[in-house]
């Protein structure tokens, strides 16, 4: 199983304001983070300004650890969202991506930004709308193109949508049962087999392909506000994460995705532990 690390780039302001120094600063524990996950996994995904609050731009931030790790062992992955960008901004970034060597994207929505309009910019496109933009332009055979799905699906409408661009991947929402996730894998099982209503009847579009791959975060003390904030409840796995881990091997999952935002220590330890 691939486990895949996320890692939060630095935030570019310190209260109301810049300070360099600063951000240089934690630029650079930035980097020496990266550089200690890259010698348990290969696989790095890096965030795009978390809960709306300003950070480094995910593929700068990935540009510069291609600089630093071995491009030929280290798979970077980024975070894109949607609601801060036209289509010829984001056009734009995925081939600076690219030409980066960056492996794949995953294109939220995103949160509210916590500087300008807190209403979602009516003319900025959907993840599903950038896809398939994307895919008649060429783009999907150039980089992954993956899109989020949450722990629980209860919009079906907006499930098929995101079913009908095909996208490399869906990256769930953080997990917080086995059984949340046998759902989800059921689920996509059974749209596959209905694909052909889904997809106009024109065929089936491969849905076995399109990766499920779980977020699971570290349960910390550290991190239960960020877990809190998102109505997340570990309790079923707290006592058990490497059992929990396993069984999502059994059911096929075949890579995860490990968050830690509040508790990098932490977070590391089990990363070496569930690698071992």
């Amino acid at each position: 199983m691939n486990i895949i690390y996320e890692l939060n780039p630095p935030k570019i302001l310190r209260g109301d304001y810049i300070n360099l120094s600063n951000l240089n600063h934690e630029l650079e524990k930035f980097l020496y983070r990266a550089s200690v996950i890259s010698g348990i996994t290969k696989h790095i995904h890096l965030t795009d300004s978390v809960l709306g609050i300003p950070r480094l731009s995910s593929i700068t931030a990935a540009q510069m650890l291609s600089r630093r790790l071995d491009k030929k062992t280290t798979n970077l992955t980024c975070s894109v969202r949607t609601r801060d960008r036209n289509m010829n901004s984001i056009i734009q970034t995925v081939a600076d991506s690219i030409i980066s060597g960056i492996k794949g994207l995953l294109f939220i929505q995103g949160d509210k930004p916590n500087y300008g309009s807190s209403v979602v910019n009516s003319l900025a496109p959907k993840p599903t709308e950038v896809i398939s933009t994307l895919d008649s332009l060429g783009f999907r055979d150039l980089i992954d193109l993956d899109l989020s799905i949450p722990n629980k699906i209860s919009n079906m409408d907006s499930f098929h949508k995101k079913i009908k661009v095909r996208p490399h991947s869906f990256i769930t929402q953080s997990i917080s049962s086995i059984e949340e996730i046998t759902k989800l894998k059921l689920l996509l099982e059974s749209e596959f087999e209905n694909v052909d209503t889904i997809n106009g009847g024109g065929g089936k579009i491969g849905i076995f392909k399109i990766k499920l791959i779980p977020c699971i975060m570290v349960p910390s003390p550290k991190n239960q506000k960020a877990a809190s904030m998102i109505g997340l409840d570990w309790s079923k796995y707290k006592d058990n994460i490497y059992e929990f881990i396993e069984q999502m091997n059994g059911l096929g999952i075949t890579e995860i995705l490990l968050t830690s935002p509040n508790s990098f220590d932490e977070g590391i330890s089990i990363l070496k532990k569930i690698a071992k």
